[in-house]
């Protein structure tokens, strides 16, 4: 963003960077992390040349807030502590879902698997940790190596949710991770990457099943 923002002349990406940092920003979303990530709403958004690069990040926050408002049912009351922890969680499937279709179904498989104090196992907070603590390239595939990452994001060797967001979500996404579908499933695998459908299973027995038949006939 701070990339894009700079190439459009509208604000340089290192003052964005460090508005992103600013605590009264970080107040305004209870972030534990140092970091606005995830709260930047994704949009189509119009901004005079050199504007101030925290009016910026402030507006994209606020649309987030607008955005969430329409989401949440009318009279929900969600702490700041809650709201990190679900947007995190939107995050990881604003990472992982690609038919649109499926979101809240997977969703609904990591809060599944976090009822069961299983780890999240997602792929995606792996890249998160090579690409933005480490400063590699992008991976085409993830190795077994690369799974045991040491990082706080790694979520194939730490419970839970990650300290925080690993993108910025889109309303899809938000949307699944506050309105979960209700399943019984614990692993997806991708299914066919032309369309972006994911195989749900519900025993790992199953998910192994789905791999060799998916994945590894590649």
């Amino acid at each position: 963003i701070a990339a894009l923002l700079e190439a459009k002349g509208i604000t340089d990406a290192e003052e964005f960077l460090e508005a992103c940092r600013r605590p009264e920003l970080l107040e305004t979303i209870g972030a534990a992390t140092g970091t606005v990530e995830g709260f930047l709403y994704p949009d189509t958004y119009y901004f005079a040349r050199n504007y101030p690069a925290q009016g910026v990040a402030a507006y994209m926050i606020e649309n987030f807030f607008n955005t969430l408002k329409t989401i949440l049912p009318d009279g929900q009351d969600m702490s700041a502590e809650e709201i990190y922890s679900k947007v995190t969680l939107a995050s990881i499937v604003e990472r992982e879902y690609r038919d649109p279709s499926e979101a809240a179904l997977i969703a609904s498989v990591f809060y599944n698997r976090i009822e069961q104090e299983m780890t999240l196992g997602s792929c995606a907070t792996v890249v998160y940790a090579l690409t933005e603590e480490m400063g590699r390239d992008h991976p085409e595939r993830l190795t077994y190596a690369d799974l045991e990452t040491e990082s706080d994001y790694n979520t194939y060797i730490h419970q839970g949710l990650p300290p925080g967001p690993i993108a910025n979500p889109g309303y899809l996404a938000l949307s699944a991770a506050f309105n979960p579908e209700k399943s019984d499933y614990l692993y997806f695998v991708l299914k066919d990457p032309d369309t972006g459908t994911h195989h749900f299973s519900r025993s790992l027995i199953e998910h192994n099943q789905a791999y060799k038949l998916y994945i590894k006939r590649k």
